[in-house]
């Protein structure tokens, strides 16, 4: 079973198993959007699995992005 990753290989990486999945999606869109304009080379792999490995090498640099300070607006006086 060399296509089974199971997802307390994936949590050992990132702790939140919903976000591992999350960055996993994201990267394999990113290598299928590759595919899909030839600058990536033919791959036996499915761009999931291709994701998936490159999460578990730590090929994959993630982090969370600040909240945006919301506009703070003066109570107007009447």
């Amino acid at each position: 079973m060399k296509n089974v990753v199971l997802i307390d290989k994936l949590t050992g990486v990132i702790p939140n198993k919903y976000e591992a999945v999350r960055v996993v999606a994201k990267e394999a869109r990113r290598i299928n959007s590759l595919l899909i304009r030839g600058a990536q080379g033919e791959t036996e792999e499915k761009p999931t699995m291709m994701a998936l490995h490159r999460l578990l090498d730590n090929k994959i640099k993630y982090k969370y992005a600040d909240d945006e300070p919301k506009a703070a607006f003066e109570d107007e006086e009447e």
